[in-house]
């Protein structure tokens, strides 16, 4: 089993040299072959393979304008081409773009395959030595790989891949419905009880000093030091931003995670919804972030992610009789049922509707999918089912959970 540990490292001056001196030949590496690989296949209609480009690297290291290559070392560059081919797999395979060429403006990163360990404290690399880190756990066992990344702050971070024995234990728990919405970031129903929980909004939060300080970038002339110091702030208010809402839904996932076996959430169209007017207010929210840190956390305590399909009317149902309100819009938040005159609240409703949507998954063991449809019989359901596309990552220490493992117990 693989597990993934990040941690913030504090490189030296002449550290900090020879990792830009990595950063910039990997780059370039990229690009080079990139273009390379682009330039054959129009006029031969054939790419290069990862030992076509491995084996003219090999040849280009010994040119003499190209002997500044060899100061990094050997298996950063490979790793590098290794990508590159990963990249034009995931393109043909449809799940991604096309390759883009990397610049030296936006986050640098390389990654050591090998040679790697933690000794006295410190993380050994290759032709670093011993570099500073702060780890917040210990690693005892084989590191398969080291990732360091530099932010736009000039910060470094090493993202650790080590193998590990720890065997997660059968979670017990509850079931829980969960409804995502913008008013109340969460809505959760467990069976028993119903609480919500607020969103932060941290881009509304620091919006004010972000304007400030893009004021004061937008006066600076273009390639002076000023400038470039300017950019550095700017992106500062951009990273408390990001932090500020990564931490925040650490946090949520981990409790829903650890009070719950099985959470039952909606199969959101986040791209779909980011193309409307609330774009801001559902990029801020970080609904797929957050669905994402609940499907890892609970695969890795062998818990169920289920996600139902979008087209479900898990909003105009009631959760007591089942009638549907096709009258049902976003401006109304409560609502009394015609067939039982219950008053419901919408977000609760929908977390309740959503729970038993789950419960009847997990007992008849079928997809996320159901012949009701939200919006009217004239919603067509063809293509609402197929699967997620995920990107071939290399030695991935987790994969998101979509289908529904068997065995556990519901009742």
């Amino acid at each position: 089993m693989l597990d993934v540990l990040k941690v913030r490292i504090y490189p030296n001056k002449e550290q900090e040299i020879s990792l830009a001196k990595s950063f910039g030949c990997s780059r370039f590496v990229w690009n080079f072959y990139l273009n390379k690989t682009n330039t054959q296949y129009q006029e031969t209609g054939k790419g290069m393979t990862y030992c076509q480009m491995a084996k003219d690297l090999t040849q280009l290291k010994k040119l003499s304008d190209y002997e500044w290559l060899q100061e990094p070392t050997a298996a950063v560059l490979q790793q590098s081409l290794k990508n590159l081919e990963t990249a034009f797999k995931n393109f043909f395979l449809k799940r991604t773009g096309f390759p883009k060429f990397k610049s030296k403006h936006s986050k640098q990163s390389i990654r050591f395959p090998e040679s790697c360990s933690i000794k006295e404290g410190s993380l050994k690399l290759p032709k670093l030595g011993l570099v500073k880190v702060s780890l917040s756990k210990t690693v005892n066992s084989k590191i398969k790989s080291v990732t360091v990344s530099k932010t736009s702050t000039d910060k470094y971070f090493a993202a650790i891949l080590f193998e590990t024995d720890k065997l997660a234990t059968k979670k017990q728990g509850k079931i829980s419905g969960i409804d995502l919405g913008l008013n109340s970031l969460v809505t959760v129903f467990d069976g028993e009880t119903c609480y919500k929980v607020d969103p932060i909004k941290p881009t509304r939060k620091y919006a004010k000093r972000l304007r400030v300080r893009q004021k004061s970038l937008s006066r600076k002339v273009k390639g002076s030091n000023n400038r470039r110091k300017a950019i550095k702030v700017v992106a500062k208010v951009h990273e408390k931003i990001s932090n500020t809402r990564q931490d925040f839904l650490h946090k949520l996932s981990r409790k829903l995670v650890d009070d719950n076996q099985v959470i039952v959430t909606e199969n959101l169209c986040v791209k779909g919804l980011a193309r409307t007017k609330l774009a801001k207010s559902i990029h801020d929210a970080g609904f797929g972030m957050l669905l994402n840190f609940i499907s890892y956390k609970l695969e890795r305590e062998e818990g169920n992610f289920i996600q139902v399909d979008r087209f479900f009317p898990s909003t105009k149902l009631c959760s007591c009789c089942g009638h549907k309100n096709d009258l049902l819009n976003l401006s109304i938040r409560e609502w009394i049922c015609p067939g039982c005159q219950t008053t419901h609240d919408r977000d609760e409703n929908a977390s309740r509707n959503l729970r038993a949507e789950g419960i009847r998954i997990l007992s008849t063991n079928t997809v996320g999918h159901t012949e009701i449809q939200a919006c009217g019989e004239a919603v067509r359901l063809v293509g609402t089912c197929t699967k997620k596309r995920v990107s071939e990552k290399q030695e991935s220490p987790a994969t998101l959970r979509d289908s529904i493992s068997g065995g556990v117990s519901i009742f």
